[in-house]
C-alpha cells in the first residue's frame, strides 16, 4: 500500500492577513491579554461583561507616555467628568473621550499612543473623525486603535471643521 503525501492545510488568515500559526497566534495571544484587562476593569465596576446582552457599556484605555487611563461612556461612569476637549457631542460622552480627557488632565500627550476599546468605534469616533480629533489635541502623532474587529494604525491628521 503506498502512502500519499498531501501538502500541508492552508491556515486560516486573520483580517490582517497574518497566519495562525506563531507570530500570528502570538499576535492573537496578546490581544486577548488586552481584552482581558478591560474585562477586568468592568467587574470592578461592577459592569457585565463587553457584549452580554444586560451590557451597556463601553470600557477604552489608552496608554501614551508610559501611562494608562481607563475611560467609560459617561451613562455608567461612577468618576464623572467634563468633557473640555472640542469634539462631537456624541463622542463627548463615550468612553474614548473619557480616557483622552484623563491624559489631557493630566499634561500628557505627544508621540505614539495606543487605544483599546471593548467595541468597535461607532461613526462619530472612527470615521466622523472623535478619536483623531482628540488624539491632534493631545499632540499625538501615531495612534494604535485595537477593538475586537482588529487592530488599526493613523497617522493622526489635523481635525475638520465645519462650514458656517
Amino acid at each position: 500500500m503506498q502512502h500519499r503525501s498531501f501538502p500541508p492545510r492552508e491556515r486560516s488568515l486573520f483580517s490582517n492577513g497574518d497566519r495562525i500559526g506563531s507570530e500570528g497566534s502570538k499576535r492573537r495571544r496578546k490581544t486577548n491579554n488586552i481584552f482581558k484587562e478591560l474585562a477586568q476593569y468592568r467587574r470592578q465596576l461592577g459592569l457585565p461583561p463587553a457584549g452580554s446582552e444586560a451590557d451597556r457599556s463601553t470600557i477604552a484605555k489608552l496608554e501614551v507616555s508610559d501611562r494608562s487611563f481607563f475611560g467609560i461612556n459617561s451613562s455608567s461612569n461612577p468618576y464623572s467628568r467634563e468633557i473640555t476637549l472640542r469634539v462631537n457631542p456624541i463622542t463627548k460622552t463615550h468612553a474614548e473621550a473619557d480616557a483622552f480627557q484623563q491624559a489631557a488632565d493630566a499634561g500628557v500627550g505627544g508621540g505614539k499612543a495606543r487605544l483599546i476599546v471593548d467595541r468597535d468605534l461607532c461613526a462619530a469616533c472612527g470615521i466622523r473623525g472623535g478619536v483623531n480629533s482628540m488624539a491632534w489635541q493631545l499632540g499625538i502623532e501615531e495612534l494604535e486603535i485595537i477593538t475586537p474587529s482588529g487592530t488599526k494604525t493613523i497617522t493622526v491628521k489635523p481635525p475638520k471643521t465645519r462650514r458656517r
